[in-house]
């Protein structure tokens, strides 16, 4: 039904609270088919993050209600101004999580973004042969600025869920829940000596041993090895991309 809400998610996103992530994406099908308008869900901050960027609420869109006009979009800032927005209470998270009908989307395409709805009528057009090539042939262009940041007339729903971005292995490893009494989260055919705080994953049969390390990140898979000091695996992007260069 080209008229009923859907959702653009994240894949990388962790949430515990089922019921409220629920919840908070009911709220905005409903509000998001009442007005015919784009819906963004966010998330309030509870520390002053650097590495997300942000939304400035405006106006409720009712004197009682918890939807909010989106007033502007707000780039990962610098800790000072994390911090300022933290204080305010005026911002929350963007995670990227879009909610409208397709008709909606449709509109503000042919609307903000022609080249964009361009894009999506040869999508449409495409048979199942090319259907792949014509995707891949598009410029690769984030959503949020192709499109969602450009739309005059958003609204915003302050997630009641918890919520954490999986951007590294040191995240992954604040999500683990099992976790041996030295802090370390251990999968596969693995054997550790004197280890602390650390995220270790084999993927493979030959076993790894980690001997007398500390906040470390060691996974083992089919394409590759990595060993990181734990802080610094948000470093992997880019020594990957050196790796496809070599190619």
């Amino acid at each position: 039904d080209p008229d009923e809400p859907i959702a653009s998610i994240h894949a990388d996103h962790y949430v515990r609270d089922n019921r409220g992530f629920v919840q908070s994406f009911r709220l905005a099908d409903r509000v998001s088919r009442k007005h015919g308008r784009l819906v963004l869900v966010g998330v309030e901050p509870d520390h002053a993050a650097t590495g997300f960027g942000y939304i400035q609420k405006g106006d409720a869109l009712q004197a009682d209600s918890f939807v909010y006009n989106v007033q502007s979009f707000k780039e990962k800032p610098d800790l000072a101004t994390a911090q300022r927005y933290l204080r305010s209470g005026d911002y929350v998270w963007n995670c990227g999580y879009f909610v409208g009908s397709l008709n909606t989307f449709k509109k503000a395409m042919e609307t903000h973004a022609p080249d964009m709805y361009a894009n999506y009528q040869k999508l449409v057009d495409a048979s199942a042969d090319v259907y792949e090539k014509t995707y891949l042939s598009f410029e690769s262009i984030a959503i949020d600025i192709a499109l969602i940041e450009k739309v005059p007339d958003l609204l915003v729903v302050p997630a009641s869920f918890d919520w954490m971005d999986l951007g590294s292995f040191s995240d992954l490893y604040k999500a683990a829940i099992e976790q041996d009494e030295n802090g370390n989260h251990v999968e596969g055919n693995v054997e550790v000596e004197e280890v602390e705080n650390s995220f270790i994953n084999n993927l493979e049969d030959k076993p790894v041993a980690v001997i007398g390390l500390d906040n470390v990140v060691v996974v083992n898979t089919p394409s590759g090895i990595l060993v990181a000091r734990k802080d610094m695996s948000q470093k992997v992007g880019d020594v990957s991309k050196r790796f496809t260069q070599k190619k």
